[in-house]
């Protein structure tokens, strides 16, 4: 009989040949294990009989033999021994007429075997024969995700990406926090931001160990530390007035720091640990300005890291720090203790990827972190990810990086919903595991079976329809620019008067096309229908920001040259915008919806806050034009940029 053609995968397997015949999959086949076998091969078998149970409707029953050879049909799990990393991720698999033999190097390599084996069986028919070898690039793989610039996942929703990660091989997990903690000795910080408890973390922690994705733990321990600092309590510990930097030269904000790491880090079994440390702005530009003079460029920030170091040492902890102010004092490179593990990133495609070399030369362990793209954005900027994460690997293996961390920030409020993530941890997690596809159809393909049970590859075709749809005649930097004109003050139209008519012409056709396609795509999503719901709210909001810009302009117009405007258009025009006002309130119920959904209540005001003004501006543009009352002429545009481009955004933050 001829070799079956093979599903693709994900992630890709490093060796795959096909064999002649295939396996016949029914209710009497026995999953076996061998005298002796453990716990996690009895909690592999119980994937694989939880999969084929879902695929199938078929029960197969989980059986101990100290011999199997005679036991034909039969599906034979193993692993070697306690192997860790790139030694205990590597498997064997053998699938043939008569048996399927999975055996893991380590009982991690186990699993990604059942992940595998999961994936050839279909619907329905036999299981097509083949033989793997598989082992993955990188040693460490994951995701790291923002719970502290405005939502905070819910337990659920928690164990459900650590079930995400199994599936596509990753194996770690890293919950960024600034403040969104219950702390016992410090209740003030994060009680307004639904924090996460230490039952909560615990729990997740077991159920990741037991899945073999390591949960690390992650506390902002320099810079981004304002939501403490703007605290009573905490206020005089900060660097400068701007309330950013906790000041590294005052007892008291080290006496706070231990405080911290002593209830926050027994809460993880993961020997490593990241104190963040990144963008300390104003970093011994105050308090601690003679201090960082005596030491030198970079000296204040070592000498902080460093007093980290035996923080996170005191719990048995390994630091990871960001590795941006290493970079902007190479000479220092020299003297960071070699047991720090730094971590590197950059979040658009066009950069110096090669500038991990540095590290490799001076022999400090790092990983490279890539971003998915889909902060700042109504939806990811798909290509840019993509990218991003292709060339981060890249120089990762030449340079032999420990590790691949995928980020998931949520910058301005984290109103990215979790679903339209996915298709980057996949990205990151083939690039991770195997390299680059060779084929993208065969990765969309692989993607979409994988997470949706969509073998056409059509969930992945519209994650890239979608995500190619930003630009409505400007760019921002790290960002869309339809999610700034999305929350675009009106009155002040920073956003909305960088538009063009062709382009935001070319954006509403281009959006009514996929949101016409994700309409007629939810049989596509029949496993994840609250991802569909999420692409859904995406396209809409898209859409309504292009044709907000398209009314926005008009509105501009009137304001600059009033005379020319006859009363049926004013009043057309008002009713337009009205609409819109309308329009976004329903928006706003629905992301409201979809974010507590997957999150706690969190931050959810800092969203609505931006969305209450912009509808309230909308609504002050109809009354005007009902009553010719047009406001002052917008002052020239001039180019833009990034400070005013955050000016913005905190305008939009404020009550009104």
């Amino acid at each position: 009989m001829a070799a079956r053609r093979l599903p693709p995968l994900l992630p890709s397997p490093k060796q795959i040949r096909p064999q002649e015949g295939s396996f016949p999959l029914r209710g009497s086949v026995p999953i076996v294990l061998e005298e002796g076998a453990d716990d996690a091969c009895f909690d592999a078998a119980r994937a694989l009989q939880d999969a084929i149970r879902d695929r199938r409707d078929l029960e197969l029953p989980i059986e101990g033999h100290a011999r199997s050879e005679d036991l034909l049909p039969r599906i034979a799990l193993s692993h070697r021994g306690q192997a860790a990393g790139l030694e205990g991720d590597r498997y064997r698999l053998e699938v043939g007429r008569e048996s399927v033999v999975a055996v893991g190097d380590g009982a991690s390599g186990l699993r990604y075997a059942i992940e595998t084996l999961i994936q050839l069986i279909g619907a329905s028919g036999p299981v097509p024969g083949c033989s793997i070898e598989d082992a993955p690039d990188f040693a460490l793989r994951g995701v790291m995700l923002d719970v502290s610039r405005g939502k905070v996942p819910t337990a659920e929703t928690l164990h459900s990406i650590v079930d995400r990660c199994v599936e596509l091989k990753l194996n770690a997990l890293m919950l960024y926090t600034e403040h969104t903690f219950r702390f016992r000795r410090h209740p003030e910080i994060g009680a307004a931001a639904s924090p996460l408890e230490a039952e909560t973390l615990r729990e997740l922690d077991r159920y990741a160990a037991e899945r073999h994705v390591q949960l690390i733990p992650s506390l902002q321990s320099l810079g981004h530390m304002d939501h403490i600092l703007a605290l009573p309590a905490y206020r005089e510990l900060a660097e400068s007035e701007m309330g950013w930097t906790i000041c590294p030269t005052d007892p008291a904000a080290i006496d706070l720091l231990r405080d911290l790491y002593d209830e926050y880090l027994p809460n993880f079994r993961s020997r490593l640990f990241n104190a963040n440390c990144d963008e300390p702005a104003d970093l011994g530009a105050g308090r601690s300005a003679a201090r960082s003079q005596r030491l030198g460029p970079g000296g204040l920030y070592l000498e902080h890291v460093d007093c980290l170091r035996a923080l996170a040492g005191a719990h048995g902890k390994r630091t990871m720090i960001w590795g941006d102010v290493v970079h902007v004092h190479p000479e220092r490179i020299p003297e960071i203790d070699r047991s720090l593990i730094l971590l590197d990133w950059w979040y658009e495609a066009p950069f110096d990827y090669e500038r991990v070399k540095r590290f490799a030369d001076a022999g400090i362990d790092f990983a490279v972190c890539p971003g998915t793209s889909t902060w700042n954005s109504l939806f990811p900027r798909v290509e840019n990810a993509e990218l991003n994460i292709t060339r981060w690997a890249e120089a990762g293996r030449k340079h032999r990086a420990m590790g691949l961390l995928v980020t998931d920030w949520g910058d301005w409020g984290h109103y990215n919903l979790q679903g339209n993530s996915w298709l980057a941890y996949a990205w990151s997690a083939q690039e991770s595991w195997s390299g680059t596809p060779s084929d993208t159809r065969s990765f969309d393909r692989a993607f979409s079976a994988r997470l949706f049970g969509d073998t056409s590859g059509r969930a992945a075709r519209l994650y890239r329809a979608l995500g190619a749809i930003h630009e409505p005649g400007f760019g921002v930097f790290n960002g869309s620019a339809l999610q700034y004109l999305f929350f675009d003050d009106l009155e002040r139209s920073y956003f909305v008067a960088r538009c063009t008519p062709r382009a935001l012409h070319r954006c509403e056709r281009a959006l009514e096309r996929v949101r016409s396609q994700i309409d007629g795509a939810r049989e596509a999503f029949t496993r994840e229908f609250l991802t569909w719901e999420e692409l859904s709210y995406a396209a809409d909001a898209s859409l309504f920001a292009v044709r907000k810009g398209r009314a926005g302009l008009r509105y501009n117009d009137w304001r600059s040259h009033p005379e020319d405007a006859k009363a049926g258009e004013r009043k057309t025009l008002a009713r337009e915008l009205t609409d819109l006002a309308r329009q976004q309130k329903d928006l706003g119920r629905r992301l409201e919806r979809l974010w507590l959904a997957r999150s706690r209540p969190s931050n959810f005001e800092l969203t609505k806050r931006r969305l209450q003004r912009s509808r309230q501006a909308l609504a002050k543009a109809a009354r005007a034009l009902e009553a010719n009352r047009p406001p002052p002429p917008l002052p020239p545009v001039e180019p833009l940029a990034l400070s005013e481009v955050a000016n913005q955004v905190r305008h939009s933050l404020r009550p009104k």
